[in-house]
């Protein structure tokens, strides 16, 4: 089902918001999203960790702090998208419906793990890895306005607009939030 979500089919996105254990799922793909964004932290921080020199540390400790703040950082952001999505829509008529839209969200996380290796730095300046984080933000965007359209019922251009708008507000706060040197 959720691969279907990933490449945009509408009729799926509704059989998702209308499974009986919704919320589980919903749930469940959060948890996932957040291991494969601590695992990306593992993995572009592995001098670091190989550096301590307990085992236990190196090999449990913190990888699982990795793993906590992966799956944090996950729930965070999709509270973030959730209420930045709802805004978006609320400003251009839609019903305002929080509790379809929050179980729909991360859904629109998954193409983030893409992005993951340019933000955590790995392979820096390499455009393939740019690319990549280009690719799942328009990928990320897309899955939001079909969210839009299913859980607030607006049109086309309307639930376009409204994640435009909502991208937009969370990229200028996510300029002034990241210092200025880190987004070279």
């Amino acid at each position: 089902m959720v691969g279907k979500m990933m490449i945009l089919d509408k009729p799926t996105f509704r059989a998702f918001l209308n499974t009986p254990k919704i919320l589980l799922m919903s749930r469940l793909l959060l948890l996932l999203i957040g291991i494969g964004y601590g695992v990306l932290s593992i993995v572009s921080n592995i001098s670091y960790i190989s550096s301590f020199e307990s085992e236990v540390l190196k090999n449990f400790f913190v990888p699982a702090i990795f793993l906590g703040f992966g799956i944090i950082m996950v729930f965070i952001t999709k509270l973030g998208l959730t209420f930045l999505l709802w805004a978006g829509a609320r400003g251009f008529g839609g019903p305002g419906i929080l509790k379809e839209l929050n179980r729909a969200t991360p859904v629109a996380l998954i193409p983030g793990l893409l992005g993951v290796p340019y933000l955590v730095g790995i392979g820096n300046g390499h455009i393939g890895i740019f690319l990549l984080l280009i690719v799942s933000v328009l990928w990320m965007y897309f899955i939001s306005v079909r969210i839009i359209q299913i859980t607030q019922n607006l049109n086309g251009v309307k639930s376009y607009l409204s994640v435009l708008i909502s991208f937009i507000f969370l990229a200028s706060i996510y300029y002034l939030v990241v210092p200025t040197g880190s987004l070279s």
